[in-house]
């Protein structure tokens, strides 16, 4: 009989499915995905105030994973030290056309769809424009974001 050790199982690197998984493979990153780069939430208490409930524990453990994989950085809040926020950086905001297109497949097979009629479609016919405009609206909240100590 042979047993396998923690150091003989496959690393999550090399496919890039398995890679993918490894980084953002459940639901609760991925609803943290949608927060950040789609409704412009950046502090603690914005996600936990998000519909779907998510625990403190769950969303302390997503947030400092999404840090250490570099999906987001964790900056000081310098009008309120006690407070801090998450940017998305380059490596998360490259998933926009990938989570796009998972919301418009969502609309096509969830009768309980929440999406306005108009965003499939309007994704279908500019999916560039689309990704630029939600680009340039994450950089408008960015911008109004206080300074961030070091």
């Amino acid at each position: 009989m042979i047993f396998m050790t923690k150091a003989d199982k496959t690393p999550w690197n090399g496919c890039p499915v398995r890679y993918a998984a490894g980084v953002f493979g459940d639901k609760w990153s991925f609803v943290l995905l949608r927060d950040v780069l789609l409704h412009g939430k950046r502090y603690y208490g914005e996600f936990l105030a998000s519909d779907e409930g998510i625990s403190t524990n769950i969303l302390a453990s997503r947030l400092a994973h999404f840090v250490e994989t570099g999906m987001l950085t964790r900056h000081v809040d310098s009008t309120a030290r006690n407070k801090v926020f998450y940017r998305p950086t380059d490596k998360s905001r490259a998933l926009l056309p990938a989570l796009l297109g998972m919301m418009v497949w969502s609309t096509e097979f969830d009768p309980c769809s929440a999406a306005p009629p108009s965003f499939a479609p309007a994704f279908r016919s500019d999916p560039k424009g689309t990704i630029a405009w939600y680009e340039a609206e994450i950089d408008k909240v960015d911008k109004g974001l206080p300074a961030a100590e070091a």
